[in-house]
């Protein structure tokens, strides 16, 4: 008996100490963000195809304007709630200052494209075919959204969208 009880202690604290670390503030940010990599916040350079076929590689991007990453699915109903915020952001006040990229985890082009025109998506959706991308990035979970600074730099990872975008711009 006692053998079983030091089991479920210790299978608790580990589910504790990962969920405690699933979201935990970088360097500076003020905020919530989990980094890919071993305490890297350098963004992972990827191409993925957009919805008409062409590549598209996120390094040309850094370095002139903040980028969003939204990792989504069609079927996540967070990430169809966020869909209207996320348009707001690239059609409001920061259009010009935030490149935004939505990037669908593992699902059909075909299914991605009604769910796009469906749902009025206006951001450049990339598709994630093979998790490329979502492992690159220490994924663990949908929607997640990565914001990298003008300069190239991680400054926020998480499950929600920053209240405010703008202070880390």
């Amino acid at each position: 008996m006692p053998y079983r009880f030091a089991v479920a202690a210790m299978l608790f604290l580990l589910c504790g100490a990962a969920l405690a670390g699933a979201e935990s503030p970088l360097p500076g940010s003020g905020g919530p963000a989990e980094v890919p990599g071993a305490g890297s916040d350098r963004p992972a350079d990827f191409t993925l195809a957009d919805l008409d076929g062409q590549p598209v590689t996120l390094g040309p991007f850094l370095g002139k304007k903040p980028v969003l990453l939204v990792f989504w699915a069609t079927w996540c109903p967070e990430c169809k709630a966020a869909i209207p915020e996320i348009n707001a952001l690239i059609t409001g006040p920061l259009k010009e200052t935030l490149q935004v990229f939505g990037l669908d985890f593992r699902e059909s082009r075909e299914k991605v494209e009604r769910a796009v025109t469906s749902r009025a998506i206006r951001y450049p959706v990339l598709l994630d075919e093979h998790g490329q991308a979502a492992r690159a990035y220490g994924v663990v979970g949908i929607p997640t959204y990565v914001l990298i600074n003008r300069e190239g730099v991680i400054v926020y990872k998480g499950h929600t969208l920053p209240g405010d975008i703008s202070r880390f711009l």
